[in-house]
C-alpha cells in the first residue's frame, strides 16, 4: 500500500511538472514568437482562410477560435465564446501580434454587423474588449472595423439618402438618442421611419458611436484601423464615414481606409514589415493617363488614393526606383498587351503584380487568358480581381510586401516552405477571380434557377457543390499543368460553396 501511495505523489508531482512546463502562462524565452492570434471579418475564405495561407507565406501562424465559435453566413458567432478564447490565447508567449475584427467581436460578423440589433449591447462589449487589451500586455494588437455597406443594394444608399435633408436629420437624432441610451426617442423615431431607412441609419450611426469610443482609448500597442466598405460618394455611409473622420482627427494610431475584406491581409504585411524594419517600395503603374483620377464603381476615393493609402497602411513608400510594382489593369480592351507591359516596367529583382480592376467581382478574363497563354505565372508575382477595387488593390499590395518579405529570407528550408504557401495563394486568386467569378458562377447560377434554387439560399448545398466541382474541374486541370509547366507543383484543388449562397467559393489547393 506504502508503495502505491508512493507511485501516486511521483505520478502528481509529474503531471504537475509538465503542466507547468507547457502552460501558456510561463515565462520561456526561447519560445519562438511566430504566431498571431486571429478573430477574423467573418469566416469567407477571403476573410479566414485566404488570410491563414498568406501568413503562412510570411512564416507566421494565426491562431484562430474554434469554428462553431464564429459566424456562419447569417448566423452571427458566439460572442462568449470567442471572449473566453481571447482570454486564454493572448498571453501567450510565442504570440507576436493579436488582430481582432471589432465586427466579430461585438457584432457577430460583418453580416451581424448590418442589423442594428446586434449592437445594442456594444458597451458591455467596449468593456470586454479593454479586459482582452489589458491581458495582452505590451504585445502588438490591431482592431479592424469594418463600418458595413447596409442597403440591400447600393442605389438605395446613394443620392436619394443624402441628399434629403429629413435623412440628415434623422441620422443626428438616432446617433444622439443612442449615444444617450435614450430609448424613448429611438422608439419614436423607429414608429416614424421605414423599418429599412431607421435600420440603415441606426446601424451606421452606432458604428460612428462605437468606433468613436475605440479612437479615443487606445494604448500606445494598439493600432485601429477602420475600412468603409462598398459605397458611392454621395452615400449616407460615405457622409457618416467622413462624419467619423472629423470626430477622431488628431488620434494617433488610427487608420481609415476604403475597402474590407483586403484589410485583415494587409495587417499581416503590416505585422511583418513592422517586426522585421522593413519599408517595402511600390512604384505605381497607371494604364492611361487620367485613370489615378478615376472613381470606380463602390469606392469612396480616387484609385491613386486607395492605392496610396494601403501602401502606406502596410508601412511601405511610393518610389519610382521600387522594389515592387503594381499595375492598375481599368480597360477591358487595353490593347498593349500583358506580356509588353512585364516586358517594359519588369527589371532583374523586381516583382511584378497586377491589380484587375476592369470589372467588379471578378477578373478580366481576355487578360487573365493572356497571362495563361504565354505562362507568366512567375513574371506576374502577384493577380487580384476579386470584388471591388478596394479589395483588388489592397491584395495585391498585401501579396507584393509578403513577396518582398519571402526575399529576404535567409534559411533554405524556410524559404521553400514560404514560397509554397505563396503560390499556392496566387493559385486561388486565378481559381477563384478568373475561373468561377468570371466563367463558372453564371453558369452555377443558371443551373440552380433551372433547378428551381435560389441562389443566395441553397437549400440543398452538397449538390450544389458537386455540380461546382464537375464545372469547375477541366478549368482547374488547365490552370495546374499551366503552373506546372511554370516550376510550381499543386497536385490538386477541391473547391466548394464556403456558405449557402453562390457568391464566392473556397479553393483548397493540395500541396506537395
Amino acid at each position: 500500500m506504502k508503495k502505491f501511495f508512493a507511485f501516486i505523489m511521483i505520478l502528481m508531482m509529474t503531471v504537475s511538472i509538465v503542466s507547468i512546463d507547457t502552460s501558456y502562462k510561463d515565462s520561456m524565452k526561447y519560445v519562438s514568437k511566430d504566431k498571431i492570434v486571429f478573430i477574423p471579418l467573418d469566416t469567407r475564405p477571403v476573410s479566414l482562410q485566404n488570410v491563414e495561407i498568406l501568413a503562412k507565406a510570411g512564416g507566421k501562424e494565426l491562431l484562430v477560435p474554434p469554428m462553431d465559435a464564429l459566424d456562419d453566413y447569417k448566423k452571427k458567432s458566439n460572442q462568449d465564446m470567442i471572449y473566453d478564447w481571447l482570454k486564454g490565447s493572448v498571453e501567450r508567449p510565442d504570440v507576436s501580434a493579436i488582430i481582432i475584427s471589432t465586427n466579430q467581436f461585438i457584432s457577430g460578423g460583418l453580416i451581424g454587423s448590418r442589423n442594428y440589433v446586434n449592437d445594442i449591447n456594444y458597451k458591455e462589449s467596449l468593456e470586454r474588449l479593454k479586459e482582452i487589451i489589458g491581458l495582452s500586455g505590451d504585445k502588438r494588437l490591431f482592431l479592424i472595423s469594418i463600418m458595413p455597406q447596409v442597403s440591400p443594394v447600393l442605389y438605395q444608399q446613394d443620392t436619394i439618402y443624402v441628399q434629403n435633408s429629413a435623412n440628415i436629420g434623422y441620422y443626428n437624432q438616432i446617433k444622439k438618442a443612442i449615444s444617450e441610451n435614450d430609448t424613448k426617442t429611438l422608439k419614436r423615431l423607429k414608429a416614424n421611419i421605414p423599418s429599412y431607412l431607421f435600420n440603415y441609419i441606426a446601424v451606421i450611426a452606432s458604428e460612428v458611436i462605437i468606433n468613436e469610443q475605440i479612437a479615443s482609448n487606445l494604448k500606445p500597442n494598439v493600432t485601429f484601423t477602420i475600412g468603409l466598405d462598398d459605397t458611392t460618394m454621395k452615400s449616407m455611409l460615405k457622409y457618416s464615414y467622413d462624419d467619423l473622420k472629423t470626430a477622431i482627427k488628431g488620434y494617433k494610431n488610427v487608420y481609415m481606409l476604403h475597402g474590407a475584406d483586403e484589410i485583415s491581409m494587409m495587417t499581416v504585411a503590416k505585422i511583418l514589415n513592422e517586426e522585421n524594419g522593413l519599408k517595402p517600395s511600390y512604384k505605381i503603374v497607371y494604364e492611361e493617363s487620367g485613370d489615378e483620377n478615376s472613381y470606380l464603381p463602390f469606392e469612396g476615393g480616387t484609385v491613386k488614393e486607395i492605392t496610396e493609402e494601403k501602401i502606406g497602411y502596410i508601412g511601405g513608400v511610393v518610389s519610382q526606383d521600387a522594389k515592387n510594382i503594381i499595375y492598375i489593369h481599368m480597360h477591358k480592351n487595353y490593347k498593349t498587351g500583358i506580356k509588353n507591359v512585364v516586358s517594359k516596367y519588369k527589371i532583374s529583382g523586381q516583382n511584378f503584380g497586377v491589380a484587375d480592376v476592369a470589372k467588379t467581382n471578378g477578373g478580366d478574363k481576355d487578360l487573365v487568358e493572356e497571362i495563361l497563354k504565354d505562362k507568366l505565372i512567375k513574371l506576374i508575382d502577384a493577380y487580384s480581381g476579386w470584388n471591388t477595387p478596394s479589395n483588388t488593390i489592397g491584395t495585391v499590395v498585401s501579396e507584393l510586401s509578403i513577396k518582398s518579405y519571402i526575399g529576404t529570407t535567409k534559411d533554405k528550408k524556410d524559404f521553400e516552405d514560404m514560397q509554397k504557401y505563396y503560390y499556392a495563394f496566387t493559385f486561388i486568386r486565378y481559381a477563384d477571380d478568373y475561373i468561377y467569378q468570371s466563367i463558372v458562377r453564371d453558369a452555377m447560377q443558371n443551373w440552380a434557377k433551372s433547378n428551381g434554387l435560389n441562389p443566395d439560399k441553397l437549400t440543398n448545398k452538397s449538390e450544389a457543390d458537386a455540380v461546382l466541382r464537375e464545372k469547375m474541374k477541366p478549368y482547374l486541370d488547365t490552370l495546374m499543368s499551366i503552373y506546372d509547366d511554370c516550376g510550381v507543383k499543386i497536385k490538386g484543388a477541391d473547391v466548394e460553396y464556403p456558405w449557402s449562397r453562390m457568391f464566392e467559393i473556397k479553393v483548397a489547393p493540395i500541396l506537395e
